[in-house]
């Protein structure tokens, strides 16, 4: 029994009566859950965008280099002789050359 009240004062400690846990991507205001839109993040307790050529990596955004596109969750680096064009790696057009 102990035990039990024990366990149950720390959870009191951690979350105060009538305190509002929000789900991922979103934010409280007032006593409101208030979700972030899509391209967004939370930060600072408001919506963040992120910037272009980046992606939510946990709680913040994560831009990836020069060279590579976000798929999946994750950057993906464009192998020399492509170019990065919308959410893929395309072929170089005859004449030109990409990479270092």
């Amino acid at each position: 029994m102990v035990r039990v009240v024990l366990v149950f004062s720390i959870l009191m400690l951690s979350f105060p009566v009538g305190a509002t846990l929000c789900p991922d991507g979103s934010y409280i205001l007032g006593d409101e859950c208030k979700l972030c839109p899509d391209g967004s993040y939370v930060g600072n307790e408001k919506c963040k965008l992120v910037p272009d050529g980046g992606f939510v990596g946990g709680d913040k955004a994560k831009l990836c280099p020069d060279g590579s596109y976000v798929g999946g969750g994750k950057c993906k680096l464009c192998p020399d002789g492509t170019y990065v064009g919308g959410n893929r790696c395309n072929l170089n057009p005859d004449g030109t050359y990409s990479g270092e």
